[in-house]
C-alpha cells in the first residue's frame, strides 16, 4: 500500500486530502477512514492508503485509509 501524509482534512465536511509519497494529491472520504478515530486525523499524519478506480472523477480517491500508526 502506498504512505503519504495528511494535507488536508476537515472532519465537518468529512473529507480531505492526502499527499502520496510520490507528491500526488489523493482524495479521500471520511468514509475511508476504516476505523481510525477521525478526532485523532491531524495535518502532517503519516498514512497508508488504497486507490479506488472513479470513473466520475480524473483525481485518484482514496477507498481505504489507516494511519501508519494502527497500521502495525
Amino acid at each position: 500500500m502506498p504512505t503519504g501524509k495528511i494535507k488536508w482534512f476537515n472532519q465537518q465536511i468529512g473529507a480531505g486530502f492526502i499527499r502520496s509519497d510520490e507528491g500526488e494529491n489523493v482524495f479521500f472520504r471520511l468514509s475511508a477512514l476504516n476505523g481510525d478515530d477521525p478526532q485523532a486525523i491531524r495535518r502532517g499524519q503519516c498514512v497508508r492508503f488504497a486507490i479506488a478506480t472513479n470513473i466520475r472523477s480524473l483525481s485518484p480517491t482514496a477507498a481505504i485509509v489507516k494511519t501508519c500508526e494502527s497500521w502495525q
